[in-house]
């Protein structure tokens, strides 16, 4: 009884962080660090879920339990190195700030290729720091050589003759429209 009680709890929790791992998923809130946020909830449910059935078996078959678990886990953390290496960083050229939310125009030079110029706005700092995407340009295509912000709630980006507004949510930075 005792050990199907503890097995309970490990799936509760492990029920719970799937949970998250979806919300972190879904990113309302636009999270820059989204990704490792996701991928440590996944590493946790693993972790749990093997921790359920590692509780529930005993002798050989424990042991089994924890080496698919361990292999498992290891090959999760092994897809987020390689995942983050393949990841391209992007260059922050200019930004502009109002009111804690900075407009910055960033580069992505993309192996091979010639620069991608993209406007994002960004608010907060840390592990919670927001951005979402406003502007996103082509390959070889000019900066941007303008971004304000023109009150609360609206961005502007000028690119050669062309101007584009968009309207920003204020709490989960959500923008309409996205120029693509």
């Amino acid at each position: 009884m005792r050990r199907l009680r503890g097995a309970l709890v490990l799936a509760a929790c492990a029920v719970l962080v799937v949970l998250l791992a979806g919300l972190a998923l879904a990113d309302p809130f636009h999270l820059r660090h989204v990704r490792w946020f996701t991928a440590s909830a996944v590493l946790l449910a693993v972790l749990l879920v093997t921790g359920v059935f590692a509780v529930l078996t005993r002798g050989v078959l424990r042991a089994v339990v924890l080496t698919l678990g361990g292999v498992a886990a290891l090959g999760w953390v092994g897809a987020v190195v390689l995942a983050t290496q393949v990841t391209v960083e992007n260059r922050t050229v200019s930004e502009v700030e109002d009111g804690g939310r900075r407009l910055a125009v960033v580069e992505a030079t993309l192996p091979a290729t010639r620069p991608v110029y993209a406007v994002v706005v960004r608010s907060g700092s840390g592990a919670f720091e927001q951005e979402t995407v406003v502007y996103q340009g082509v390959e070889a295509g000019p900066p941007p050589s303008d971004v304000r912000f023109v009150d609360a709630d609206t961005v502007e980006v000028r690119t050669g003759p062309c101007v584009y507004r968009s309207e920003v949510e204020a709490v989960t930075l959500d923008v309409d429209p996205v120029y693509r």
